[in-house]
């Protein structure tokens, strides 16, 4: 099968094709040339592609699935419709599911379900035996089984040695340990940043310190155990200066910060809409200020999702009884580019999710280049995400400029 892709701007700072419009002719799965009018002899013209833009399929470094235990909040093949016209081809996803994701047989299980979808999936397994934060899982044998690093998700790793051990055994091989910035027991009852909207509306407080205390727990027991962590949801300017800091004393970290947190601010709170309520929480606008700039200079590596569909019951009560979380995979875009419309950030956001996710996840490169694999994703700089395949009803009303057109994993094409 044959399909040409006719006058497309190539944006992938690692390809030699960066800036330039051109043809793209796939065949047998792969780019088979680059160039000024192709022959489009024999092949299908996707007319739909004609004056966008073209990358490296995206991928999300964090997202979530309802399925299994939560299939009403989502199912595998909702979150890959919705991941595909969000423009991923690739999706992480965590383990916080029912049963917990903390086996071979789950990892598996995972892989044999998603097969023929859209988007791959990337299972991320367990760190502790169903995220109970005593025993650790199976690693390896989740690694050998296809998982691509491990996490507990919003459960943490409350134990300092199960982080320790963690990082010790993953050590020597190709995968990393999650670790979710944010100290609970700083703040067990916490529904919203401490701020000045949190205390005028009554609600209990989510300090910056339990951020930061549990980046600092973690970043000493790993100068000390080695391996490769994973800061995941930085939200404040002082997680950022600790993260900075331990890469410039060369700790083998990695961070990411949810697109909610680059986009909104505690402000979105006012009104109590359960929408917003995240975790972790809305911060202050400087906080807001320091994740951008943390982003933009290297020091957070990845931007992600962090999808976290509900279904109505879990959203549409009171603040706090409701559940954390957004749905937000579909419009992630067109919300960072209506914040930042520079073209050095569009360059770094193709960058995060298409190169450093690949990286991070020991996926292999993938440039626009001849010969390289049909792992495409299009999209504009203008307009909006149409229509809602997630079934999250959980979705912010943030302004969006820009969206995705279309994905192309090697014969599955979406949205074109």
């Amino acid at each position: 099968m044959k399909i040409l892709l006719p006058h497309v701007l190539v944006m992938d700072p690692k390809s030699p094709h960066h800036g330039q419009t051109v043809d793209i002719l796939l065949e047998d799965d792969a780019i088979s040339a680059i160039g000024s009018n192709l022959d489009s002899s024999g092949a299908e013209v996707l007319e739909s592609a004609r004056g966008r833009l073209v990358s490296p399929g995206w991928i999300d470094g964090r997202a979530r699935c309802g399925e299994p235990g939560h299939e009403e909040r989502e199912t595998y093949r909702s979150l890959a419709e919705a991941a595909a016209h969000g423009g991923f081809t690739h999706i992480a996803v965590m383990p916080s599911t029912s049963p917990v994701r903390d086996s071979r047989p789950h990892i598996e299980s995972l892989q044999q379900s998603t097969s023929g979808y859209p988007v791959e999936f990337l299972g991320i397994g367990s760190v502790s035996k169903n995220l109970e934060g005593e025993q650790m899982s199976e690693m390896l044998d989740m690694l050998e089984g296809g998982a691509v690093a491990f996490s507990d998700d919003h459960a943490s790793i409350r134990h300092p040695h199960l982080l320790q051990l963690a990082l010790q055994y993953a050590a020597d091989l190709p995968t990393h340990i999650q670790s979710f910035a944010f100290e609970k027991q700083l703040c067990p009852t916490g529904q919203a940043h401490e701020g000045p909207i949190a205390l005028s509306q009554g609600l209990s407080p989510i300090p910056s310190l339990a951020e930061s205390l549990r980046i600092q727990r973690d970043l000493m027991i790993h100068a000390y155990a080695g391996g490769h962590l994973h800061i995941a949801g930085l939200s404040t300017a002082e997680g950022v200066d600790a993260v900075r800091a331990a890469k410039a004393q060369g700790q083998q970290v990695s961070a990411d910060v949810a697109i909610a947190n680059l986009v909104g601010t505690e402000a979105d709170i006012v009104g109590f809409d359960t929408t917003y309520k995240l975790l972790p929480p809305l911060r202050s606008t400087e906080d807001q200020e320091a994740l951008w700039e943390g982003f933009m200079d290297g020091t957070i590596d990845l931007v992600v999702s962090d999808h976290h569909p509900m279904d109505t019951e879990a959203k549409d009560c009171e603040w706090g009884l409701a559940q954390f979380g957004a749905a937000t995979i579909e419009q992630a875009f067109g919300w960072y580019r209506q914040v930042n419309p520079s073209h050095e950030a569009l360059e770094r956001w193709v960058d995060a999710v298409a190169h450093q996710a690949r990286a991070l996840y020991h996926l292999g490169d993938c440039e626009i280049k001849v010969g390289m694999p049909a792992d495409l994703t299009l999209f504009a700089l203008d307009g909006s995400a149409e229509g809602q395949y997630s079934k999250g009803v959980n979705v912010p009303t943030w302004t969006q400029n820009g969206r995705a057109v279309g994905t192309i994993l090697g014969s599955q094409i979406t949205g074109l």
